[in-house]
């Protein structure tokens, strides 16, 4: 893979509400390499939208606070810059698919309106040919009749013409980076393969996507590496392989266990049981340890840190390493193991 393009570091962030406050992103560390697909995946709640819409400082604030952390694109901090120089990162340098692509487009304007004002904010000298390269990536994205879909409004549009307009959008001023949250989320999967091929070809060799899906099969078929998420956290990281070949995480096992096959035996296919624990009042030690069947009292005690296993997989979990781990207050694995 390329240079570093995305570096995040302990960011943490959340929300004010009337219970206290929510900690959506709890010390979440990744790097995004220039050229590459990272898939950012975790079940629903776990935090991966807050992660993506905190790099752009796009959730609303108040209730939205970033507590901390560093988000460092080509060496600049996201977090800490003014928000004049962010503007211009957003959209151009920095391209954003959102999940629901009729709450990211304006309802009152029509297509062509949008995509010219996204061609003259991010691409220098657009000017008056700006309506024209408009068009001209709605014919790339494959939308029929663009010059029509120009003269439209999005409502007129189907939730599958809406994300190609979404991925015209975000194409069009060439962006380094391309955040893409769950951006085939209520298509049906002959359109989610569409979508995805048009992303992978029209992104040129060395544009970076971070895809943030729950879909392990569209990670599979789609990222590099892959970065597990579960209750604000990362439990596990590593190459595409890696992770699918050998999990190391209870949760990331579980995940792989629930995909559908295409062969084999029609059997129910395995749930984890329970539910994800409130990020207003986590549990102390490993957040999924209510949930894991290989769980120990030092796992409900202590939160255990990632750690590496070989050359790009990282795994936060206790499991296996009972020898040689010594958990916060002191006790070893032979203490451990006597309060299974």
């Amino acid at each position: 893979m390329g240079e570093v393009l995305l570096s995040v570091e302990n960011l943490r962030a959340g929300f004010e509400t009337a219970s206290g406050f929510l900690r959506a992103v709890d010390g979440v560390s990744f790097e995004v390499r220039r050229g590459e697909v990272l898939g950012l995946v975790g079940e629903s709640g776990c935090g991966k939208t807050v992660t993506a819409l905190s790099l752009l400082r796009l959730l609303p604030r108040p209730p939205a606070v970033i507590e901390g952390g560093r988000a460092l694109f080509r060496g600049r901090d996201l977090l800490a810059m003014p928000i004049e120089e962010l503007r211009k990162i957003r959209g151009g340098q920095i391209g954003m698919i959102f999940q629901e692509p009729m709450t990211a487009l304006s309802p009152l304007h029509r297509i062509g309106d949008q995509l010219v004002e996204a061609a003259r904010l991010h691409r220098d000298g657009a000017g008056a040919d700006a309506w024209a390269l408009g068009l001209d990536w709605l014919k790339r994205v494959g939308l029929p009749d663009p010059e029509q879909r120009m003269k439209d409004y999005p409502h007129q549009l189907s939730g599958g013409m809406r994300q190609r307009v979404m991925l015209a959008m975000a194409m069009l001023p060439e962006p380094e980076l391309i955040i893409a949250d769950e951006p085939t989320t209520a298509l049906d999967v002959t359109i989610q393969a569409q979508i995805f091929e048009l992303l992978l070809r029209l992104r040129g060799g060395d544009t970076a996507v971070l895809l943030i899906t729950h879909d392990m099969g569209v990670v599979w078929d789609v990222c590099d590496r892959v970065h597990v998420m579960y209750a604000a956290r990362l439990a596990e990281k590593g190459s595409r392989d890696a992770t699918f070949e050998r999990p190391a995480h209870p949760y990331t096992r579980g995940l792989l266990a629930a995909m559908p096959r295409l062969h084999g035996k029609t059997e129910r296919l395995p749930d984890i049981p329970g539910q994800l624990p409130s990020l207003a009042d986590p549990p102390p030690g490993c957040r999924f340890a209510p949930r894991c069947p290989l769980a120990r009292a030092a796992c409900r005690r202590t939160m255990p840190r990632m750690r590496t296993l070989e050359a790009d997989h990282e795994v936060a979990c206790w499991d296996g390493i009972w020898e040689e781990a010594e958990v916060e207050n002191g006790a070893r694995s032979s203490e451990v193991r006597t309060e299974r």
